[in-house]
């Protein structure tokens, strides 16, 4: 299997069709690449979609187009209309599409069904200067499958690249690292209220995580990971010195009526709604504190590993990250799992437990709004 790191270079490398022919080389195209004179190009429908494009042959009918796409347009808009245009015009074929797009940082990497008048998309977007272990772990899955037959290959592309086997990793990452939050915890609530309190914390650092991908936390898109590294660098006690301010004094309350504290944040968006507002487990147990190494692997694991997206699943494009229906489901099963809405040894009245499960199902639930 080709070494992450590996696979990270080669993709943070990818900017022009030569490095493409790298990444391609990875995935199992080994042969020269080759350009399309004019006459292929225009008989495929790509002039005016490509700056430079080469193809490399693969075995049976398999075919990797590398493309380099102008800058007028975005990147997923060219890769949907020369999918269309190839499942068209060479629907025999079995397409890995790689772009990149000229005077940008954006790459992707898509496969597709040509058996539909509108091709479904199969894509992994990457952001070469900020290169994620799942974009990494995405390309090296994609070299341990090139061995198999032309049409087991491309089904493997489809399921790499979609979203149902970042959705298994992503449910177990997740499902570990809240018990670890929740099992390390500082305080005497049972262990229920403790795993409450960690799916609660984390469901909101989540959305945070699409918050920051759109630059709304103060303009830094690792504004999370940067406060805890700078919370480990004064001391430590990250929940207390940082989320709980940046919770309860920063976010939940309106920008000119903030604290000195909270202004020290920068720019943080005031999140009407109750969101940020202490919720019943919080106010139960308001002594229990998380442990800055739990919080840590979660920083390791979850936010700083994936990708986060509010564009959700389509009929024609599903993209390899994290999305707010997926988000909304991974809670739920995490929910289900524990038997959160059938019993619990502290026998809490119903109204309670919905309350509860609206307070850690709010921040999936919301992230579609925000981003429409």
């Amino acid at each position: 299997m080709l070494p992450l790191r590996t696979a990270s270079a080669l993709l943070a490398a990818a900017s022009n069709v030569d490095a493409l022919a790298h990444v391609a080389a990875a995935a199992g195209f080994t042969a020269p690449p080759l350009p399309l004179d004019v006459d292929a190009t225009t008989a495929l429908g790509l002039r005016e979609l490509a700056c430079d494009l080469r193809i490399v042959q693969g075995s049976g009918t398999l075919r990797a187009l590398l493309v380099e796409c102008p800058a007028r347009a975005p990147l997923r808009d060219s890769v949907t209309t020369i999918a269309a245009r190839l499942a068209s015009r060479a629907p025999h074929l079995l397409w890995l599409l790689i772009a990149a797009r000229r005077e940008s940082s954006e790459l992707a990497i898509a496969a597709w069904c040509a058996d539909r008048a509108t091709p479904r998309i199969s894509a992994l977007v990457v952001d070469r200067a900020h290169v994620l272990a799942s974009d990494a772990i995405a390309l090296a899955t994609l070299s341990a499958t090139s061995n198999a037959a032309d049409i087991l290959t491309h089904a493997s592309w489809l399921e790499v690249l979609g979203r149902e086997s970042l959705t298994r990793r992503f449910y177990r990452v997740l499902e570990s690292v809240v018990a670890e939050v929740a099992k390390s915890a500082l305080g005497a609530a049972p262990i229920e209220d403790m795993h409450e309190l960690a799916l609660l914390h984390l469901s909101r650092l989540l959305f945070l995580s699409f918050l920051e991908t759109k630059g709304w936390l103060d303009g830094d898109p690792r504004f999370l990971s940067n406060s805890f590294e700078r919370c480990m660098e004064r001391g430590g006690g990250y929940h207390k010195r940082v989320l709980r301010p940046l919770f309860f004094g920063t976010l939940n309350t309106p920008v000119t009526t903030r604290a000195p504290i909270a202004r020290a944040f920068g720019a943080i968006p005031f999140l009407n709604g109750g969101l940020f507002a202490p919720a019943p487990v919080e106010r139960r147990w308001p002594k229990v504190e998380l442990t800055d190494p739990s919080l840590g692997r979660a920083f390791g694991e979850l936010f700083g590993r994936y990708r986060f997206t509010a564009r959700e699943d389509s009929d024609a494009w599903s993209e390899a990250a994290i999305d707010p229906e997926m988000l909304g489901k991974a809670f739920e099963s995490l929910m289900a799992s524990r038997g959160y809405m059938i019993s619990r040894r502290t026998s809490p009245p119903r109204d309670r437990v919905s309350r509860d499960r609206a307070d850690i199902m709010r921040p999936p639930q919301l992230i579609s709004r925000v981003f429409s």
